[in-house]
């Protein structure tokens, strides 16, 4: 399984204006920065991989934000959809040694009847 990891804001590094100029520019709402700004710590960004959360933590604190990633739990196994589709392995086939044609291990040849010697079976 993947571990996700998130983005917390710890504190400005900047004067105020600049965070906030520079959060904005990340697409944050100036509600969304004031209330990271005093609520600090604060979980910016959740449920990434480890590189797009450094790529997030690099990107606010070229803005003048303090982060710190840390381990936030594991993404689920993607589950399995449908059936198996039962493939048997090669070594459970046969070719007739008459006709040619490529079978399940039997007795005789599903296409011209031809009994199979007691080795191939």
């Amino acid at each position: 399984m993947n571990k996700k990891y998130r983005v917390v804001f710890l504190s400005l590094m900047k004067g105020d204006e600049d965070v906030k100029s520079g959060l904005s520019d990340l697409g944050l709402s100036p509600a969304a920065v004031e209330k990271i700004i005093r609520s600090a710590p604060a979980v910016m960004k959740a449920n990434m991989t480890l590189g797009e959360a450094r790529e997030y933590a690099d990107a606010v604190q070229e803005a003048g934000g303090r982060v710190n990633i840390q381990e936030d739990g594991f993404f689920e196994k993607p589950k399995k959809i449908g059936k198996t589709l039962g493939i048997k392995p090669l070594d459970q086939f046969t070719m007739c040694p008459e006709c040619g044609q490529k079978q399940p291990k039997g007795e005789a040849c599903v296409k011209c009847g031809s009994l199979f010697k007691e080795t191939q079976v």
